[in-house]
């Protein structure tokens, strides 16, 4: 069993417990003699707090629709679980695509709504917050300067919608 901790910018697992049995974890064999294992993997940059959206700020912009609310979930994953309302799916390996190189025509007839400029405001969510951080990253770089991000993510929003 593994203890997972955050500290600064390196994630530690810690073994515990292991009662004889050999692991491999993160590249990094475990044997049972070992009391404990420390391996530093770097952690995701940390989210400015300005750019994060909280579920309350969630469910007044899902009627604003000069929002963008980006879910970057693979489709599969929207079928099988629902998506926040107004919102529309590029996955997270096209966001730099679809925001930089798409046409204004193509965008619209893919998602049916105008192509974002750089000066309207987008967020982002996905499952858990992982990949709508990485849209974030790509956004800002892309001179999306107001772009954000639901950190809670589905799991949150679909958890409060019960």
């Amino acid at each position: 069993m593994f203890v997972l901790q955050r500290a600064l910018s390196y994630t530690t697992f810690t073994r515990l417990a292991v009662k004889g049995i050999l692991y491999k974890h993160a590249g990094c064999l475990i044997s049972p003699e070992t009391s404990s294992v420390t391996l530093k993997i770097p952690y995701s940059k940390m989210v400015d707090p300005k750019r994060v959206m909280s579920y309350e700020d969630m469910l007044k912009v899902i009627h604003q629709p000069e929002k963008v609310i980006i879910d970057v979930r693979n489709p599969e994953e929207i079928n099988s679980t629902g998506k926040i309302p107004s919102s529309i799916n590029i996955p997270l390996g096209n966001v730099q695509d679809a925001l930089e190189r798409m046409s204004e025509e193509e965008f619209k007839k893919q998602f049916q709504r105008p192509k974002p400029s750089a000066s309207d405001e987008l967020i982002f969510y996905c499952q858990s917050g992982r990949r709508s951080t990485e849209a974030l990253d790509k956004a800002l770089k892309l001179g999306y300067d107001k772009s954000k991000t639901y950190l809670g993510s589905w799991n949150d929003w679909s958890s409060r919608q019960k």
